[in-house]
């Protein structure tokens, strides 16, 4: 049986086939197009998948679609009439994109494929929830996702059994915490979901010093549940995450982007970091108080701060955490193909997923053609030599740009398609972060 998952339309869209309950394939279209978390259909990936699974598109048996279109226009409809009229501008530019595209994701995706089966669709942190605990080791564990916002989830607390998912609570839109880690990251000068990493890579560099002004802005309950004051944000009605208000409450304007980082900056950061992992840890504690399970298993753009992750592990009576590679949006695709084949038609769990070497891989022959048509001066070494050659290059204090099989499915690197530097030199994480990734 083929199962296609598909996630698109709001960024990094992607592509999932589940062949007999196995991933065989996955990738960001990003990865195809260049287009850095390219929100558009995933045609070049879902193509991709088909080909590496050695079928088309009339072997596909179910398409699943990892959130319901109709349910997420009516949180933003509602949305809009409740803080009208400042939503007029943000509406005036969204509704053409809704009522032009995302409203009709059957017909693109029977036009884009040339499918005429079966299309599925999940709510979208059943399909996070699904993505982390049906392809996990765990048997049973309890589940935890945490994102910017699905329909009207923006996190949800439950359990995994066997085939079965069980949402037990959630918080709704508009209160988010992956929202108000992305408030933080367009106030910091950065892209909103792309550059929230840069926020938790600059924490360390601060103190929580605005620990006083974050408590007008958040009220965090013991068991990590939480209220937003919207006052201070502009996300809900506007084109912007913040507003006037709170750029008053932090003492000036929004950084500029590219702009020289100043210490207050990174004090901003560490505090908004503080408070992500404060509440981390506390749904993560109420979840175990909750379900008595010792395994955890998360999922949604958040379950990507690895600095949350950890203090969870080593802090909370958890003592195994699986988070999958494409923990974002991406692997919404993921979770979709897998309800479907499990939880939908009952089919029994097989082996989890192993690795996230997902994507296309290159021949020799390929590898040598693109060099030749396109001028590039190479040398071509047996795999030993090369191993050795490179090994010396790293010594000597080079950085390496380092290909070899199939591409990751996420936006960690992984070791396939990899920067590599002599990490016992501390000077050599500047020269990658300025030098090559510009950061």
């Amino acid at each position: 049986m083929n199962i296609l998952g598909i996630s698109a339309f709001y960024h990094d869209s992607a592509a999932c086939l589940i062949q007999d309950g196995r991933i065989v394939a996955a990738a960001s279209e990003e990865r195809f197009t260049r287009v850095k978390h390219d929100f558009d259909f995933p045609k070049n990936a879902a193509l991709y998948c088909l080909k590496e699974g050695g079928i088309t598109a009339a072997d596909l048996d179910y398409v699943g679609f990892y959130d319901k279109p109709l349910l997420k226009f009516e949180r933003i409809l509602c949305t809009y009439l409740a803080t009208f009229p400042r939503s007029f501008s943000s509406f005036m530019k969204a509704i053409p994109l809704w009522l032009g595209q995302k409203l009709w994701i059957p017909g693109t995706i029977r036009r884009e494929l040339g499918y005429q089966g079966p299309i599925l669709f999940s709510e979208h942190h059943e399909a996070h929830a699904a993505s982390a605990f049906l392809v996990s080791p765990f048997r049973e564990a309890a589940l935890l996702t945490v994102d910017g916002v699905g329909e009207w989830a923006t996190a949800t607390l439950g359990v995994g059994r066997g085939n079965d998912i069980e949402i037990q609570r959630e918080i709704r839109f508009p209160h988010s915490l992956g929202l108000l880690y992305s408030a933080f990251t367009y106030y910091l000068g950065f892209k909103v979901n792309s550059a929230e990493y840069k926020v938790m890579g600059l924490a360390p560099y601060g103190e929580p010093r605005y620990m006083e002004q974050m408590a007008k802005l958040i009220d965090i309950k013991a068991d990590g549940s939480f209220k937003m004051n919207m006052e201070y944000f502009a996300y809900d009605y506007g084109l912007t995450m913040t507003n006037g208000k709170f750029s008053q409450l932090f003492g000036g304007p929004p950084r500029e982007a590219e702009s020289k980082l100043t210490q207050r900056d990174m004090d901003i950061a560490a505090t908004v970091q503080k408070v992500t992992e404060e509440i981390m840890l506390r749904m993560a504690e109420s979840l175990h108080r909750d379900t008595g399970l010792t395994k955890l298993c998360m999922a949604g753009g958040v379950a990507l701060n690895c600095v949350a992750n950890g203090k969870i592990l080593r802090q909370t009576p958890f003592k195994d955490i699986f988070v999958q590679p494409a923990a974002g949006d991406a692997g919404g695709a993921v979770g979709v193909a897998a309800l479907i084949w499990h939880s939908i038609l009952g089919n029994e769990r097989r082996e989890p997923w192993q690795h996230a070497f997902l994507g296309p891989s290159y021949s020799r022959d390929e590898i040598r053609a693109y060099l030749d048509e396109n001028g590039v001066r190479y040398r071509e070494l047996e795999r030993g030599e090369l191993l050795d050659t490179t090994s010396h290059l790293i010594e000597e204090q080079n950085v390496v740009g380092w290909f070899q099989g199939r591409m990751e499915f996420g936006p960690r690197a992984l070791g396939n398609r990899s920067i590599l530097a002599d990490a016992r030199n501390p000077k050599n994480k500047d020269v990658v972060n300025l030098k090559i990734m510009f950061r």
